[in-house]
């Protein structure tokens, strides 16, 4: 049978001995993490922000500043534009293209023949926009040859009559003998209708050729074959007589 004071006295003793371990053991873990929290703290004063850090030469750069390596430009596509047929429906729309693979024509869509990567993205009025591995290329229509050079201007109207290479002398002027007491003076000349050709050439009523080309038309036999070429002339000098003095006159059908 246990003695009550030893039991009073042994278990407060107890209980002194666990509270001293415990707190011995409190504070070797308050010291272990003051420590450990110390050098955390010195080591994150010691390191610089990444986006402070200034860029220096190195042979390696990191992954985080190397650039993407901008893709190769191609060479421009080998091809011509012929003709476009231009309508505000797309589906109609189709351009003639020349490229080494032949002529033929295409539609907004289609592929380009000899191509593996050349497509027709849009039909202008005067270009056409191929998708030419994956970037645009633009092909200007071909101007025709007047439009070509500094002034690119177009042709100037022709003023030439478009029938005159089937005109002669004899469509607008008749030659008359003239003779004077019996003797050949020369050839009257009229109009034959009433064009403005005979005024615009500087004829006169009432003139007297005297002379077509060095001919002498007052001599009946050299006269006779300037009359019977007059029908196949386009233009001759010829030497009028009027009012008493000669006035030489150029006429040409070609300047009518």
């Amino acid at each position: 049978m246990s003695n009550p004071f030893l039991s009073r006295l042994i278990m407060p003793c107890i209980t002194f001995f666990l509270l001293i371990f415990c707190g011995q053991q409190g504070y070797v873990v308050l010291k272990e993490y003051k420590k450990t929290s110390d050098k955390l703290s010195s080591t994150e004063n010691t390191l610089t922000p990444l986006w402070k850090q200034t860029n220096k030469f190195t042979l390696f750069t990191p992954a985080l500043n190397q650039t993407a390596a901008t893709a190769p430009v191609k060479a421009p596509l080998a091809a011509e534009i012929e003709g476009i047929i231009r309508s505000d429906e797309a589906w109609l729309s189709f351009a003639v293209i020349k490229t080494p693979a032949g002529q033929r024509s295409y539609r907004e869509g289609e592929s380009l023949t000899g191509f593996d990567d050349a497509w027709v993205a849009q039909i202008n009025q005067d270009n056409v926009v191929v998708n030419y591995g994956g970037a645009p290329q633009v092909l200007a229509l071909k101007k025709p040859d007047y439009f070509r050079g500094d002034a690119e201007k177009s042709p100037a109207p022709s003023t030439k009559d478009p029938g005159a290479d089937n005109l002669h002398l004899d469509d607008y002027l008749v030659l008359k003998p003239f003779f004077e007491q019996g003797q050949l003076e020369g050839f009257n000349i009229n109009p034959r209708n009433a064009s403005s050709f005979f005024s615009q050439s500087g004829l006169q009523k009432g003139d007297v050729v005297v002379k077509v080309n060095t001919v002498d038309m007052t001599k009946a036999a050299e006269a006779k074959k300037i009359v019977a070429s007059w029908s196949k002339m386009k233009e001759a000098e010829v030497v009028v007589k009027r009012h008493a003095h000669l006035e030489n006159i150029w006429v040409n059908v070609l300047n009518n």
